[in-house]
């Protein structure tokens, strides 16, 4: 003994390294469907809350006077 103990179960399963993914892989139509769901998840669930939020500050910060409009656009700019 080396003196390190060997805790792996006689039958569990050894994990199969991950294949390499490179530019030639295409996906299964399961994949593709996942990969959708995700975008559109991700742009509801993070995107668009986060872009609100911000123009709720910024507008929140030029009536207050923090930030100053422009004399021409307005806060329309900084909004965007």
């Amino acid at each position: 003994m080396n003196g390190r103990a060997d805790f792996r179960e006689p039958n569990a399963e050894v994990p199969r390294p991950i294949p390499h993914i490179g530019p030639d892989y295409i996906p299964t139509e399961e994949e593709r469907r996942v990969f959708a769901e995700c975008n559109d998840e991700s742009f509801w669930f993070r995107s668009v809350p986060l872009a609100a939020t911000s123009m709720l500050i910024t507008q929140g910060l030029i009536s207050k006077g923090i930030l100053s409009s422009h004399p021409k656009y307005g806060s329309i700019p900084k909004l965007i």
